[in-house]
């Protein structure tokens, strides 16, 4: 018996000998062909074996919301301006309710390599969040080769850097982008300066049609992009133009219009110290008030007018956000954000988002590595084309994992 506890401790004391020369660790971390199985530089994935020096990881995050809308607003899963009651309509002054659901649950594929020293990426990502039911929809699907991007991805000029942590789906209120298929060149211009462009579809026009004039709104042009990203010590600004044509397709019976579209953006983002961090988001367009969050899908762009004619609108967004970490497990965060139309057609339908601001604050704690929960607190405010106005809350509790 003694013989073998000394076998034992001698096989013990030869495995601590070999990992202490690295050898039995380079089994672990290898396999046969010596392809390495962990990356540091790209954490979480494995070698795809077979496939050369190709690297994939499957990531996301499962979360379950659970709503009480003290007013009634009309989406039950996210808090949108122009979902305020106002005035005037049938359903303002509802009773409240309450929504749970799992629709902002997502899952993403990450596929990497590197091919004669040039990285190539492709990702795919998708969520429930459709606007029917629970259906699985497409967020992000792009291949990336050097500084080029081609597909669906967030907008040249969509800086989300600029929001703070918010529980509900739609945080970004008057932030200026969102989803878009594209090709895009980024490039260093410096260790301080980075440059993008990009060449993107205009999916929504945004263009109310209030006399139902036969046609319909049709791309003929693409979105085109610039921007500047300065980043150094603790502190980040972003700076972006972008220009676009909206057009009218009157066909056989119809008229034929087109107005340019406008941008400008300017946004930012400083850490002040480890617990504490600001940011800001500011936009002003002609003929874009969809490519703010609040507006998307309410033909904030242009009215097309009785002589067929395009009336484009102005528009104005701006977004603070602030993020406190009042120790390791809890932080908290919150934001405002405003956003309305300039320069309104009087044909415009009366009820349509004309101005709104939404304000967010929560509270999240996070007692494990992967795990979190928090509750939020929105308030938000409409003010429509005829200047009804209407104000909702909600309150919302979210769990969350992260993989």
């Amino acid at each position: 018996m003694k013989t073998i506890q000394l076998f034992i401790l001698a096989l013990v004391l030869m495995a601590g000998d070999l990992f202490a020369q690295g050898f039995i660790s380079d089994q672990i971390t290898k396999n046969k062909d010596g392809i390495a199985l962990e990356d540091s530089t790209f954490i979480g994935s494995w070698p795809m074996f077979g496939k050369g020096n190709v690297r994939m990881k499957i990531g996301g995050y499962m979360k379950n919301d659970f709503v009480y809308d003290v007013n009634g607003t009309r989406d039950k899963t996210q808090f949108l301006m122009s979902t305020i009651p106002v005035q005037g309509e049938a359903d303002y002054g509802s009773t409240g309710y309450v929504s749970f659901f799992s629709k902002e649950t997502r899952i993403n594929l990450d596929v990497r390599s590197k091919v004669n020293n040039t990285p190539v990426q492709m990702f795919f990502e998708g969520d429930f969040f459709s606007s029917v039911g629970n259906q699985f929809r497409i967020r992000h699907a792009y291949i990336k080769v050097g500084g080029f991007t081609f597909g669906q991805t967030w907008t040249n000029l969509t800086f989300l850097e600029t929001l703070p942590f918010i529980i509900d789906f739609a945080a970004g209120d008057a932030l200026f982008g969102g989803r878009s298929n594209q090709i895009r060149y980024e490039t260093n211009i410096n260790k301080n300066w980075l440059f993008g462009a990009s060449i993107e579809y205009l999916e929504n026009m945004g263009i109310e049609n209030p006399n139902t004039l036969n046609g319909v709104a049709q791309a003929q042009l693409p979105l085109v992009s610039m921007k500047f990203i300065y980043s150094k010590n603790n502190t980040k600004l972003f700076f972006g133009a972008s220009a676009a044509q909206l057009h009218w397709t009157g066909g056989p019976e119809g008229k034929n219009a087109s107005t340019p579209q406008l941008d400008v953006i300017f946004g930012g983002r400083r850490q002040i110290d480890k617990k504490n961090s600001v940011s800001f988001n500011v936009n002003y367009g002609v003929g874009s008030g969809e490519n703010i969050l609040a507006f998307i899908g309410s033909n904030a762009n242009a009215v097309l007018t009785q002589e067929g004619e395009l009336v484009a609108m102005k528009s104005f967004s701006a977004l603070v956000g602030y993020t406190h970490h009042w120790n390791e497990k809890w932080s908290s965060n919150f934001s405002y954000a405003y956003g309305w139309l300039m320069d309104i057609p009087d044909s415009r339908d009366p009820f349509a988002l004309k101005a709104g601001g939404i304000s967010h604050v929560n509270l999240v704690w996070q007692p494990l590595k992967y795990f979190s929960t928090g509750i939020e607190y929105m308030r938000g405010a409409q003010r429509t084309a005829n200047s009804s106005f209407g104000v909702a809350n909600r309150v919302q509790f979210m769990t969350k994992f992260d993989f």
